[in-house]
């Protein structure tokens, strides 16, 4: 993994160069062997006469170290176990932040976990300009914290205020903004890159270079860090932010504050000392068990494979240009994602001012990314949209997307006249949320290069790509989209075609099983806030409000004709759409949205809060005497969502409960720290889910009759983890 180069004798200053490159991976992370290898690599250094200084590169095109190979959480029996590869990582960067050779770390691309630890240890950091490169310290997404020096190094280096933000965020730092908060000490062109780091190598051996130690001051640092009380009342209001954004759900960032906190006032050695017990604790847990296993299944997903009739694997074309018919929000965020990834594209809308939108939308990302990208590298993405009121050269496309209203009529004569202007080998796509992919071809010649491409909203972050495939689809076609997935960074599920696919499918349910609670008397409130306590993101009201009470009208219709005696869509939603009451995106929902400039007391902004008048449109609602219990409702809810589940994995909509736990945490938000539906009914244990379940029935009816192959399993004593494919992933 690690190929050292040493210049010869006589050089001056004479460098030796470690290139990183993990064989047979597309990413470097590190593992035990790894750290052994940085071992014998400084133990060989150490008995180099005449060396001046060290330069760490990676070998691979688009990472630096991407964290460490998380299969030794995952795989680990005991706690023990963790904590000795806890600190066994500590002494090799130990001997790395001690050596008495500089070191510099040129980094390009992904920086991140224990790769960003490793380059805290080195004396020096270089990082190229790319749109690839981003340094954080992602652990609290995974249920740990950086446990590999992380939470003790980076205060001192760039501050608390900043250290707080990166690590309980666990979002990634581009390099300007690095360079500026001083994570890293030059910002340099991706081919400039080793010449800049020897220079800086030599610049530090002789003295001429003097590495920054310290955050800079300022006077709010002054005020914040530099004394007990402003810092006391720093960490406190940082566990009161995690607190209410967690609501105690998450272990991990509340770790990092107290480790954070404690080590600033311990010499660094003791500080560091913290890390392994506390690391090891968490990693053992249930949450980062959990966590961890999603990171690991979601890696599998990325590279899963297809095979023709013959079982022969079927390799994937690359999308090189991409057609979107449809110019609306979610046509233009799919056009902005692909063009940022290399991929020419063409918006197509019927009229001038749906295009201009389109555009104008493509206009103002590019102009948001140029601001941390910096316009060199974002002048090549914008220039790769265009616009178009004609099927101008869609002939020439490899893949195109239609994103028009969900009309099955209007998206049924879309493809007929694509069909009628593209070749054969043209795969052409829809993006609809839940009207059957085969209904939408049926007027088709060609049905084999059919496939739905679902995405989420907003596509530019949501991580999941639902591909569904028609009895017709063919492999070749399959193969070929798992590739687009791939070129655009998304976690791939394939499901197969059915009324509301898996996503939306399972999401209908729990929605209609949210406004089914308020009608029986339940508050707006209530029923968010248990959603909230069991671990959705947000309640199901306000995520109704979110997607648009319009759109979840229409996919919740399509659900109802297709399971009548399962769900059943409350005339309160019409009567919402005769109110023009949309939801968010005009103001008018359940909720009501403070207004763009609206102030309240002492100029904050204030709150969204429930509309009292919209419990007028619950017909025979009696609010109830004693308002219930929130996380009940938060459990009756998560239930509905995993039965909807579990009965799309009996139906073989999904292939595996892998792919039905990634869908419903990327998708819609299924409670992260579960694991997903699946992994949290085998933590539960299927016997006791079907005894709970059984209660709720006799209670509040047949919405919550266990699935058929629940009952199985509680029958045999199985659960669903013995259906999982391998995981495996590195974080």
């Amino acid at each position: 993994m690690f190929t050292l180069t040493l210049d010869p004798p006589e050089a001056s200053p004479r460098l030796a160069v470690i290139t990183i490159d993990r064989p047979g991976e597309k990413v470097n992370t590190i593992a035990p062997a790894a750290l052994a290898a940085i071992e014998e690599q400084f133990a060989t250094l150490d008995s180099t006469p005449g060396l001046a200084g060290i330069v760490l590169i990676s070998g691979k095109p688009d990472n630096f170290i991407a964290g460490a190979d998380v299969d030794v959480f995952a795989t680990a029996k005991e706690r023990k176990d963790v904590e000795t590869f806890s600190r066994k990582g500590h002494e090799v960067l130990k001997r790395l932040a001690n050596s008495k050779l500089p070191v510099v770390a040129a980094i390009h691309g992904a920086c991140l976990g224990a790769g960003l630890e490793l380059a805290l240890c080195c004396t020096w950091r270089i990082a190229t300009d790319s749109p690839k490169t981003v340094l954080g310290l992602p652990e609290t997404m995974l249920g740990l914290f950086p446990g590999g020096g992380g939470v003790t190094r980076l205060p001192r280096l760039i501050g608390v205020r900043e250290s707080l933000d990166m690590i309980l965020t666990g979002r990634n730092i581009r390099p300007r903004a690095a360079k500026k908060m001083g994570l890293v000490d030059q910002v340099v062109s991706e081919e400039s890159l080793l010449a800049a780091a020897r220079r800086a190598a030599g610049l530090l051996a002789a003295d001429k270079l003097e590495p920054r130690l310290h955050p800079k001051g300022d006077v709010v640092r002054a005020l914040l860090e530099h004394n007990p009380v402003g810092r006391k009342v720093l960490f406190n209001q940082a566990r009161k932010t995690v607190q209410r954004k967690t609501l105690g759900l998450y272990p991990a960032p509340l770790v990092a504050i107290d480790l954070i906190e404690r080590g600033l006032t311990l010499p660094l050695d003791e500080a560091l000392a913290q890390e392994p017990p506390a690391f090891a604790e968490l990693a053992v847990g249930p949450v980062a068990q959990n966590l961890v296993s999603l990171f690991r299944r979601s890696n599998a997903l990325k590279k899963q494979e297809v095979k023709d009739a013959g079982g022969e694997v079927v390799e994937g074309e690359p999308i090189t240009r991409l057609g979107m018919v449809g110019g609306g929000f979610m046509g233009a965020d799919i056009a902005v994602v692909s063009a940022e990834k290399g991929i020419e594209t063409r918006i197509r809308d019927i009229a001038p001012e749906p295009l201009g939108k389109a555009l104008a939308h493509c206009k103002a990302y590019f102009d948001r990314r140029s601001r941390s990208l910096g316009e060199r590298h974002v002048f090549k993405a914008r220039s790769r949209v265009s616009g178009s009121l004609e099927l101008t050269g869609y002939g020439t496309m490899d893949l195109i997307i239609e994103a028009v209203p969900e009309n099955l009529g209007l998206k049924q004569d879309v493809f007929a006249q694509l069909e009628a202007i593209v070749p054969p080998t043209t795969i052409l796509a829809t993006n609809t949320s839940a009207l059957p992919i085969g209904k939408i071809g049926a007027k088709m010649e060609h049905k084999d290069r059919l496939i739905g491409l679902h995405f989420f909203s907003p596509v530019s972050k949501m991580p999941l790509l639902e591909i569904v495939v028609t009895p017709e689809t063919s492999a070749q076609t399959l193969a070929t989209c798992l590739r687009y997935a791939a070129q655009i960074g998304k976690t791939p599920i394939v499901v197969k075609d059915g009324p509301g696919f898996y996503t939306t499918r399972v999401l209908g349910f729990y929605l209609m099983a949210a406004l089914q609670m308020v009608q029986d008397g339940h508050t707006i409130e209530a029923v968010d806030r248990g959603a909230r306590q069991i671990g959705w993101p947000v309640g199901p009201i306000t995520l109704l409000d979110e997607v648009g009470i319009d759109v979840g009208a229409k996919v919740s219709k399509t659900l109802a004709e297709a399971f009548p005696e399962r769900i059943v869509v409350p005339d309160t939603v019409d009567q919402f759409l005769a109110s023009k009451r949309f939801g968010r995106k005009n103001g008018r929902g359940f909720y009501i949205y403070p207004g763009e400039g609206e102030r309240g007391f002492l100029g904050k902004k204030p709150r969204k809060r429930v509309d009292p008048e919209v419990y007028g449109f619950f017909a025979g609602r009696t609010p109830l005497a004693e308002p219930g219990d929130p996380e009940e409702l938060g459990e009756r809810l998560t239930l509905i969502a995993a039965a909807e589940a579990i009965r799309c994995l009996e139906e073989g909509i999904i292939a595996s409960p892998r792919d039905g736990d990634i869908g419903a945490v990327f998708g819609f938000g299924y409670p992260p720290m579960r694991g997903g539906p699946f992994r949290h009914i085998d933590a539960l244990g299927p016997g006791a889910v079907v005894s709970r379940m059984a209660q709720l029935r006799e209670r509040y009816g047949e919405a919550y009759a266990p699935p058929a192959l629940l009952l199985e399993l509680a029958r045999t004593g199985k659960n669903f983890s013995s259906l999982n494919k391998d995981e495996g992933g590195a974080a």
